[in-house]
């Protein structure tokens, strides 16, 4: 299996004006909303596995929300679709294939977030590395 495309169907950011900044904490929520096949004519001998999400950022307390909701193109065998799509009737999905589309969502939503909490002065929900001196101790 192979991911085949990413995109973003919809992007929703809310800040909440007047508020004081003090201790905030970012929660996350990621979950994958619906599992399809889709239709691709690129691809003649496998399938196509259309994987819905939600992912979204709260800013506590009740400082702003980001959404992002969008879907994710795996590439897949016949054999596998079949199997997975009978999973998903059962809410369920292997969990190789759930790590593989969570990293992808979890990637490119970060991204996309950090250039949005730049855009709407938010502090970041990940921290980024920083450059420092290498003091020398005596």
């Amino acid at each position: 299996m192979a991911v085949f495309g990413f995109n973003l169907n919809k992007i929703l950011i809310e800040k909440q004006e007047g508020k004081k900044l003090g201790k905030i904490e970012v929660r996350s929520k990621m979950e994958i909303t619906s599992v399809k096949k889709e239709e691709v004519e690129l691809t003649k001998d496998k399938d196509v596995l259309k994987f819905n999400f939600d992912f979204k950022l709260t800013y506590m307390p009740d400082l702003a929300t980001i959404e992002f909701k969008g879907h994710v193109l795996v590439m897949s065998e016949p054999e596998a679709t079949k199997k997975i799509l009978e999973d998903w009737k059962k809410e369920k999905i292997n969990d190789n294939l759930k790590v593989m589309v969570y990293n992808v969502i979890w990637e490119k939503c970060n991204v996309k977030a950090l250039e949005l909490e730049e855009d709407f002065n938010l502090p970041h929900h990940i921290p980024l590395g920083r450059v420092s001196l290498n003091k020398e101790k005596k």
